[in-house]
């Protein structure tokens, strides 16, 4: 019951009527088995992963990155759309996406060279800043780069190795620029002008860390849930984000990632960014309405009394030419 959930998505009413069930039953069955499965399939499948595959591991199975092996995992965020909050716009602002033009929440997610996510954090709103969400979650990055006594003997000649001599590397994009003040974090240049050696670099760090963007790919691809908008209790979003990023280790560990998930991802980002653009044309449009017409109501009322002044300049006008005519009948009628 629980996997048609998360593979069908949709609301409590519709994913009730698929088992004939009561929609109150349906959503307090599911509701308890998620709080009590979540942490366990977390543990057993993802955060165990952060300890089992330390970099003497993935050095020896042929596992690190291509370009940046001294890196030990990627770092990035997704985002997923969800209903508008109650409240004032004020009060709901803190949810809204300035990237996305949409409400919704983030999760920052860690993944090693195989694929496999090693750490979910707890979602943030929506306008919450990607290095915020990092350094939130600092204590993890920590702990997991730190080099263990059987590893200070591995190769390790990447950048920033003079800094951080007791850490690995962390990849992210650019969203994380002047994170490697303060831990080892291997990030592109942003500019216009870069020279052909940061050119370079850039693509490296792209071509290393893409498979984070493959593993959402394929976290969107299998759970219908976790791709359109989510559409019930803010309270039950970690709980089943995290479902579904165990359930997808278990899958990538049976069919690993592939390009082709790489490009589901991106295909789902640009489809929400087209929805905010679409949201905010349409809201734009009723706002240039709503002025066009108040404007022209404004117009009528200027208009309507300028008439009302005129008419009763002729009525005055008409009303001394009525008593000349009165008094010439008079006039006549008196001789």
């Amino acid at each position: 019951m629980m996997l048609v959930v998360m593979k069908c998505g949709g609301t409590w009413e519709m994913l009730a009527d698929i088992f004939r069930v009561k929609t109150p039953t349906f959503i307090k069955t599911i509701v308890g088995f998620l709080e009590i499965v979540a942490p366990k399939m977390y543990d057993a499948w993802v955060a165990s992963h952060a300890d089992e595959q330390k970099m003497r591991s993935l050095v020896t199975s042929g596992h690190t990155f291509t370009h940046y092996p001294c890196a030990l995992y990627a770092t990035d965020v997704t985002f997923q759309q969800s209903n508008r909050p109650s409240g004032s716009i004020a009060e709901a602002m803190p949810w809204y996406s300035a990237k996305h033009k949409l409400y919704g929440y983030k999760v920052e997610v860690s993944v090693n060279p195989r694929g496999l996510a090693i750490n979910c954090t707890r979602h943030s709103r929506g306008n919450t800043a990607d290095i915020t969400m990092f350094r939130e979650n600092q204590a993890f990055h920590l702990s997991a780069r730190h080099k263990g006594e059987g590893e200070l003997r591995l190769v390790d000649d990447g950048p920033l190795l003079e800094m951080y001599p007791d850490e690995w590397a962390v990849l992210a994009d650019k969203g994380y620029q002047g994170l490697a003040d303060h831990v080892r974090c291997i990030h592109p240049k942003k500019g216009n002008n870069l020279t052909p050696d940061e050119a370079t670099m850039n693509d490296n760090i792209s071509s290393d860390r893409v498979i984070v963007e493959n593993y959402f790919g394929r976290l969107c691809n299998l759970w219908r849930i976790c791709a359109e908008k989510f559409r019930w209790s803010e309270k039950l979003y970690d709980d089943v984000f995290h479902v579904c990023a165990s359930l997808t280790n278990y899958h990538i560990t049976l069919h690993p990632l592939r390009e082709e998930s790489g490009d589901i991802y991106r295909q789902q980002c640009n489809r929400l960014i087209a929805i905010g653009n679409e949201i905010n044309t349409k809201r734009r449009m009723r706002q240039e309405r709503y002025r066009r017409n108040k404007r022209l109501r404004h117009t009528m009322n200027l208009n309507d009394n300028l008439g009302d002044d005129t008419f009763n300049d002729l009525d005055d006008e008409e009303g001394f030419d009525d008593d000349d005519d009165d008094d010439s009948v008079v006039t006549q009628m008196s001789f």
